[in-house]
């Protein structure tokens, strides 16, 4: 009897360490839920306010919580977001653009983190487009000063330094260059290309002379004479309009590709003034293709 009564308690006792195993089993798992919702919950809402260092935390906090494609991969478009904006700053654009590719290639992220890469994205080209001409300005800028040009070299310099949001953080290191070289020009700065006798034989030179033009031109590389601002181009200002038309961003970025598609080799020379000029000049024929002949002052 007593056996009996023994190997019963016993029953009773194991029943109800297994039910209280199972208890704290299953509470554990609630409470990872639980962290996990909360986690992602917070990271949702740093995503809205976008911080996105905050809300790689709150990703991280919620992949340890409960492993899931969901939480990881939304960590790591928070992480390369902090990342491309990092290296925007550095002027890193080609690498900042690989992390922002990295965000909307996620499978399982955040979409409005993915939005926010693609609206990134879009900046970066704009920013890499407008320093590719700050830099051809002043590179010609350099040259037309050599030349004794200086009104000319005065007008590309301007178009660098009056450009709207050139002192902050993506161009100012080219905003500091050209102001350099605005302040080196003689405060009245006048073109001496037509009385300098050893500079008409430079087959850039510009002159007031037909002949000797004439002899530059025919002296020219084939790559110089399709370079506009060789020719002091971006001296006359174009009016950004064409068959009652505005030209647009766009319009001269797809022109610019157009030009590169045409095999013109130095298409990153060409200064925003003389796509607008090429463009105004394919419309005069009819055409909405342009050609190298197009940048020219006609």
């Amino acid at each position: 009897m007593k056996k009996a009564f023994l190997l019963a308690t016993t029953g009773i006792a194991l029943l109800l360490a297994g039910c209280s195993n199972g208890n704290s089993s299953a509470s554990k798992s609630s409470d990872s839920s639980n962290a996990y919702k909360t986690e992602m919950a917070k990271g949702n809402d740093a995503v809205d306010d976008k911080e996105y260092s905050k809300a790689a935390d709150h990703f991280d906090s919620a992949v340890k919580a409960k492993k899931t494609d969901k939480a990881h991969d939304s960590k790591l478009q928070a992480q390369n977001l902090v990342k491309a904006k990092r290296l925007m700053n550095q002027r890193k654009f080609s690498s900042a653009q690989s992390a922002l590719n990295k965000v909307t290639e996620q499978d399982n992220g955040n979409k409005k983190m993915v939005s926010y890469a693609k609206k990134l994205t879009k900046q970066v080209k704009k920013i890499q487009f407008n320093r590719s001409n700050f830099k051809a300005n002043i590179k010609n800028a350099k040259s037309l000063i050599k030349q004794g040009a200086n009104d000319q070299a005065k007008a590309l310099l301007e178009q660098v330094t009056t450009f709207k949001g050139v002192k902050g953080k993506y161009y100012s290191d080219l905003y500091t260059q050209a102001n350099t070289l605005l302040k080196s020009l003689p405060a009245d700065s006048k073109d001496s290309t037509n009385t300098d006798s050893n500079t008409n034989n430079d087959s850039s030179t510009t002159t007031t002379d037909n002949n000797s033009s004439d002899n530059s031109s025919n002296n020219s590389s084939a790559d110089q004479s399709n370079n506009p601002a060789a020719q002091g181009g971006d001296f006359n200002i174009e009016k950004k309009e064409v068959n009652g038309k505005a030209i647009t961003d766009d319009d001269i970025a797809k022109a610019r590709q157009q030009l590169s598609d045409a095999g013109v080799k130095n298409v990153d020379a060409w200064s925003d003034n003389d796509i607008v000029r090429a463009i105004k000049n394919a419309a005069k024929d009819g055409r909405s293709t342009v050609t190298a002949d197009d940048g020219k002052i006609q």
